[in-house]
């Protein structure tokens, strides 16, 4: 009776054993080595600097502890990255690209360039989670929103799929204002190098930190989604112009991506376990002082990140709303 109980008990000692070594190997199965970040647009600006510093942090948080580096891949504001993305980037862990946060909805608003499912993108993490603004350079005596609405003058944007140009043409065709808008930028520094020579007058759909290091040169004319932004002063948003009901619920659409701004994606075939290890890296990053002192340094830039499964959820919400409303948002973007 001894020698049975014994015996069971080594049994469920070795199958304890077993499961262990099992969930431990599990455990350690998604292991990374050089993860290459690509940024769809060009260098110096907003979504090519911060991809720099979540390079040298990302790797310590990450299973295996892998280098990580940055290669730009500008064109479309994004789209043209996107959907090498979604067709021939390896779905291994291998390539995260840092696209625009526009590209939830741009098949929406550009469905002819832009046919694709935004829900087929594993989305791992964003950075910003703030309204955004247009801006004029101050030597243009451009400095209240009437006088943006009613002056001619030009705006530089990427491409037209991008939040540069989404939000200018929204302002313009929401509120017939009066500026032209000017798109193959490559980023937001060529943007900001064309307003200092006088070539544009300003842009629109920047966050806080584009800003917040050259704010004697510029004029912040007002803001696009909700609450408030720290150190800076209240301004009023575009939006709150807009008197159509029907024109409203477009814009609000719009306004959405402003919760993930300077997303991360993989491809849609990265296996889950691999997604889920990004992800959690990401959270662990970007809750880490020394990720956040590295980021603080970039025109004083305030992290409020939002996780990749709820940012998945954002998107999926954006995409039930009425076909109406979709129609309408395009017409507000052409």
């Amino acid at each position: 009776m001894l020698a049975m109980i014994f015996r069971a008990s080594r049994a469920v000692s070795l199958l304890v054993a077993v499961l262990a070594v099992a969930m431990c190997t599990q455990a350690q199965a998604v292991e990374f080595k050089t993860i290459t970040i690509k940024v769809g647009y060009g260098p110096g600006g907003g979504y090519d600097q911060t991809s720099r510093v979540i390079a040298r942090h990302f790797g310590r948080f990450l299973p295996g502890n892998p280098d990580v580096v940055v290669q730009n891949v500008p064109g479309g504001g994004s789209l043209k990255l996107t959907k090498m993305v979604l067709g021939s980037e390896p779905a291994d862990g291998t390539v995260i690209a840092s696209i625009s946060e526009a590209m939830s909805y741009a098949p929406v608003l550009d469905p002819q360039n832009a046919n694709f499912d935004p829900l087929a993108l594993q989305w791992i993490g964003s950075l910003v989670n703030e309204p955004a603004y247009c801006m004029t350079a101050r030597s243009t005596g451009i400095d209240t929103m009437d006088k943006f609405l009613q002056s001619d003058f030009l705006i530089g944007a990427t491409g037209k799929s991008s939040v540069t140009y989404i939000f200018a043409a929204l302002v313009k065709n929401g509120l017939k204002a009066k500026f032209k808008i000017v798109t193959g930028f490559e980023g937001t520094a060529d943007i900001e190098l064309a307003m200092q020579r006088g070539e544009i007058a300003g842009m629109c759909g920047v966050s806080s930190y584009n800003i917040s290091g050259n704010r004697d040169t510029l004029n912040l004319i007002g803001t696009f989604g909700s609450g408030p932004v720290d150190g800076q002063k209240p301004l009023e948003r575009f939006t709150a112009r807009i008197q159509d009901p029907k024109l409203q619920e477009a814009a609000a659409l719009i306004e959405t991506a402003l919760h993930f701004h300077h997303p991360l994606v993989v491809p849609p075939d990265t296996p889950k376990e691999t997604v889920e290890a990004l992800r959690k890296g990401y959270m662990d990053m970007v809750r880490d002082p020394a990720f956040l002192a590295d980021i603080g340094k970039l025109s004083e830039m305030a992290v409020n990140a939002t996780s990749g499964e709820d940012i998945s959820r954002l998107v999926s919400r954006q995409l039930q709303v009425d076909p109406g409303v979709f129609e309408t948002a395009r017409d507000l973007v052409k």
